[in-house]
């Protein structure tokens, strides 16, 4: 079977996609949503998530990856990231055969993140039933948390530390020469702080 791994190129879920190489021989597609917004941090991500990718590659074993994009930069509103996850979580889990785990890097220290995991779980349990009901037969989907128990200095720890250079967590990025660096004051920066 086949584990599909969202991830964003943040530290949580580059040490959850680590950990998984590590640690299992599940088949991987990784999968990376580049997320328009107004907070302008799309291309950073993305950034990240490349060098991420070919660094886990080289070190580990190989996988599937797999991106998309959602724009929603013509909003006023930041959209909830995990609505827009569990959509494209949706599509790219009936894209990949055999799919029956999909791991998100939630931690249990995030804001509301039990409820928010449960509405995550919800909504995509009402989208990918329309898609079973066509297709007798397809797996049920398990939703994993392998970090969740974790904080971020210690799944920091488990990293090397070149790797987690590579992370990218700021979303509001501020460019300079054709660079991107962090904002430094954003709740992302702020959780990342004495790592």
């Amino acid at each position: 079977m086949t584990t599909l791994v969202m991830f964003s190129g943040g530290l949580d879920s580059t040490a959850m996609l680590v950990q998984l190489l590590g640690e299992t021989r599940d088949e991987l597609r990784v999968h990376h949503i580049r997320m328009v917004n107004r907070e302008a941090r799309a291309q950073a991500e993305h950034s990240a998530v490349e060098r991420i990718v070919a660094w886990c590659r080289e070190r580990y074993r190989p996988f599937r990856y797999s991106e998309s994009a959602v724009d929603f930069s013509a909003l006023e509103a930041i959209p909830i990231d995990y609505l827009s996850i569990a959509f494209v979580a949706c599509q790219v889990a009936i894209d990949t055969p055999r799919c029956d785990r999909i791991a998100v890097a939630a931690l249990a220290r995030d804001t509301d993140i039990e409820n928010r995991s449960a509405r995550q779980r919800r909504v995509f349990d009402t989208l990918y039933e329309c898609y079973r009901a066509r297709k007798l037969g397809e797996p049920e989907v398990q939703w994993i948390y392998p970090v969740y128990h974790s904080t971020k200095r210690e799944l920091a720890a488990t990293l090397p530390r070149e790797l987690v250079e590579l992370t990218w967590s700021c979303r509001r990025p501020v460019r300079e020469a054709e660079q991107w660096r962090p904002c430094g004051a954003c709740k992302a920066c702020l959780a990342r702080q004495g790592i």
